[in-house]
This record gives C-alpha cells, structure tokens and sequence, in this order.
C-alpha cells in the first residue's frame, strides 16, 4: 500500500500579496480552503499544516486529522528552497511515507480529486515526481512570445510560431501551482520535480493561482458565481 503524506505549506510572509495565506475566500483564508481539499483527497494518509506563524497554524485547531507542525524561521524566507520544509515535515512525520504531495493554499479552487489524480499519475507511469497542469490557452502559446530588441519585436524563439496555423501549433501545458506530488527518491536527490516528472491535467477553471489583490478578486467573482 502507497503512504502519501499531503503538506499545506503557508508561511507567513508573502511579497506580491501581504498576508496571502489569511486572506479571506467565500468567507473562509485560503489556507482553510487547501486543507479541506487536503483532507478530501483519499491518497492521504496523513496531513501537516507547514507554517512559521502562530494565527496559520492555528488553522488547523478547526480540523481533525491536521497536524499543525512550525516551521523554523530560516525554512521560511524567500530565498529558502521548498525542499526545506518538506524536510522538515518528513522528520516529523508521525508515519514513513512512500512520496509527499504538498497543496499550494494559492490555488483554493483544488478539489481533493485533483490531489488524487496527481498522486495516481505519479505511480501509474512510475515517475519520480509528478505535477499538475493546465492548457495554455492558444493567444498565450509560447511560439507567440516576443522579447523587445531596442523597441522592435523579435521572436523570442527562434522560430517564428505566429506565422503558423493554430492547429499545427502543439497544444503547450505550464504548471498551475496547484499540486506537487514528490517521491522519497526524487526528495532524496534533492529537487522536488525531478524526473520523470508525471503530469495531470486539471481544468482551467480550477488552475486560477492567486498572487494580487485582481487574481483574489477574481476568484471571489467565480466562487460567487459558482454558488448561484
């Protein structure tokens, strides 16, 4: 039997929106909103709550099953790597696991089918680590990138993909932020994503990544909508 354990990690300091981790979502911090796809999710086994503030961790205090776990202040500047704090959860996990899924509070429209779909892409093609992903839409196709060359525009490939019909064009994925899901093997080496890396697809509607007060405004339109 695979043993996941799911972290939500949530430092307390947040450059691009202060506070993000508080910030309130339909009436609840995203924080709140990660760990209840945390405890949906059937692949977990076990759920830490990863932060360095005292008001995050107690969080968890309103869910049975999260662990609230500090982190120490050097793990959580932003320059340190996320491998440190998923160190520093597995040394105190309370179970040996075979792989680490962390779910990003950034992402709160995850549902805990997401996490699922993300662990089971990542031992059903026997990756190392796998990620979740969302289409890129096809007026943001990276063959349609440009780079500015004293005001002019150049390719920023060297390939010039906007001459090319959208249907030759291979449909592009990125990382959506949401979902991580690390082997002890890849964890080992030292990078979280190493690969083979396994992807699963989840739907743009659920790929929104908040970083600014219009992303968070945003996700409160489409939940509003959502509940109508």
């Amino acid at each position: 039997m695979v043993r996941v354990l799911g972290i939500v990690p949530a430092r307390s300091g947040s450059k691009r929106l202060v506070g993000k981790n508080l910030r309130t979502l339909a009436g609840k911090p995203l924080v709140c909103h990660a760990i209840e796809a945390a405890l949906a999710a059937k692949s977990l086994e076990g759920v830490i709550l990863s932060s360095d503030a005292p008001d995050i961790l107690a969080c968890a205090d309103a869910y049975a099953g999260v662990r609230a776990l500090e982190r120490p202040a050097e793990l959580s500047t932003d320059e340190a790597p996320a491998i440190g704090y998923v160190l520093h959860a597995l040394q105190h996990c309370r179970f040996t696991p075979d792989a680490v899924a962390i779910i990003q509070p950034s992402s709160p429209f995850t549902q805990g089918e997401d996490i699922d779909a993300t662990v089971e892409a990542l031992f059903a093609l026997g990756a190392l680590s796998s990620a979740s992903v969302c289409e890129v839409r096809h007026d943001l196709h990276p063959s349609k990138f440009k780079v500015l060359d004293q005001g002019m525009l150049k390719p920023y490939f060297e390939e010039e993909g906007n001459r090319r019909a959208h249907h030759e064009l291979r449909t592009a994925y990125v990382r959506n932020g949401s979902v991580y899901v690390s082997t002890i093997a890849a964890i080992k080496c030292g990078n979280l994503l190493e690969e083979p890396c396994a992807a699963y697809l989840m739907p743009n509607e659920r790929s929104l990544d908040i970083n600014s007060v219009q992303d968070l405004r945003f996700a409160e339109f489409l939940m509003q909508n959502q509940q109508r």
